[in-house]
């Protein structure tokens, strides 16, 4: 290596750890408890002398199986310099999987986990403030997720992960697994994607599809789970009689009010990003399919005195069998239009067949992540953390067509002639 080049990779060194130091020193400074909630029911309950077993036990038997997070949780929650240091590592680690995956080969990581990072960090404030900045919010969102995604890249893409990082992925993947949404998002992709590379790494696939299939049958077979589902119901009494069909529609009726939330920066961003590769393409309906999905994406800004679907749960479907709700479902129909387009404008954009498949797989994914929390009676009642795990695969998304996008307009840059 050359002097200067030495010197570049040192000052690249140095500037990634100057912006590390800074990251953990903000968030080491300004987490705190929140002693009105949670945090300190988890805590006196880490600091009252149960043994773990016992806890765990009490747990599993009366209202999860989440018993690697809550194993967590217990052991270390009552140290705060631990979870202080958790919080901006597994930020990081969301960030780093999705660079490593999709830009790791376009932009140097001094650049390009930040900038991952920043993206993470561009998500409603509303949605971090209870899965991030909140200290039991992460053990039960934000670590799985993280985990989660970090065994799913290393699922879908192995070549680009060192052995050590297989490794780490196999216990990660357990954790990743004791959350429902989660755990049913990983089985979805580890499912497509061995059934479309069925040939790469098959033994390390196989045995990280059976641990996140273990954790998360330990998970939905707990006896917590039904004593849990019976006392929740009060948040809505109506639930008992739901149809399967009115359980989904419950869901979607959440995932849409995020859909079209004008804090809800994803989709913008990935309408914009779909814009920016259909430029110069042509193909059939390309006009209509690009007016439903801008119309669908922003049609919280654009009719929201329409569509009042963020805090007016009065139009909930919900509240359908009153006679209203018609606003609610002519936004749904947007929002369905604006994701099936999304769909086929990247099928018609994206040059690489295995890049339009894993769009189209996180567009279901995302979807499907948030519309099962309709399967709760607190479907309402669980406020905004349950969309971190769609707007974490949103990220993934954004990151996939930020990759084609660069490489799109490369090679567009490449053909220009050359000035003398």
């Amino acid at each position: 290596m050359t002097a200067p080049a030495s010197n570049y990779s040192r000052y690249k060194m140095l500037s990634f750890l100057l912006f590390l130091a800074a990251f953990y020193l903000s968030f080491y400074f300004s987490l705190n408890f929140n002693p009105f909630s949670d945090d300190q029911t988890f805590l006196e309950a880490a600091t009252s002398g149960t043994p773990l077993l016992q806890y765990l036990s009490e747990r599993y038997y009366t209202w999860t199986g989440r018993i690697a997070i809550e194993s967590i949780m217990f052991l270390t929650i009552a140290t705060p310099s631990l979870w202080k240091l958790a919080i901006p590592t597994f930020l990081l680690l969301a960030a780093y999987s999705t660079w490593k995956s999709f830009l790791s080969d376009k932009i140097d990581y001094n650049h390009g986990i930040p900038l991952c990072l920043f993206f993470l960090l561009l998500i409603n404030p509303a949605i971090l403030g209870t899965t991030v900045f909140y200290v039991t919010g992460f053990y039960n969102y934000l670590l799985p997720i993280s985990c989660g995604l970090f065994a799913t890249a290393i699922f879908i893409r192995p070549k680009n992960f060192s052995t050590v990082e297989k490794f780490i992925a196999i216990p990660l993947a357990f954790i990743a697994s004791q959350s429902e949404q989660v755990g049913i998002s990983m089985i979805g992709a580890f499912t497509a994607f061995l059934i479309w590379d069925h040939k790469n790494l098959i033994t390390f696939r196989v045995t990280l599809y059976l641990v996140v299939s273990a954790g998360f049958t330990l998970l939905i077979t707990a006896p917590g789970n039904y004593l849990r589902l019976a006392s929740e119901v009060l948040y809505m009494p109506e639930f008992k009689d739901y149809s399967f069909l009115r359980k989904v529609l419950t869901g979607f009726d959440v995932f849409n009010a995020h859909y079209v939330d004008p804090g809800n920066l994803y989709p913008k961003a990935i309408a914009l990003l779909l814009v920016l590769l259909s430029i110069g393409k042509n193909f059939a309906f390309k006009r209509t399919a690009l007016i439903l999905l801008m119309c669908g994406a922003f049609q919280g800004g654009i009719f929201s005195y329409i569509f009042l679907t963020g805090d007016n749960e009065y139009y909930s479907i919900r509240y359908l069998s009153s006679g209203f709700g018609l606003a609610y479902f002519s936004s749904y129909t947007l929002s369905i239009t604006s994701l099936i387009s999304m769909i086929y404008i990247m099928r018609k954009t994206l040059n690489a067949s295995s890049a339009f498949y894993l769009g189209a797989l996180l567009v279901l994914l995302h979807t499907g992540a948030t519309t099962i929390v309709g399967l709760s009676p607190t479907a309402y009642e669980s406020g905004s953390r349950v969309l971190l795990t769609g707007d974490i695969i949103s990220l993934v998304l954004i990151c996939l067509l930020l990759k084609n996008t660069i490489e799109c307009y490369s090679n567009r840059i490449s053909k220009l002639p050359k000035i003398c």
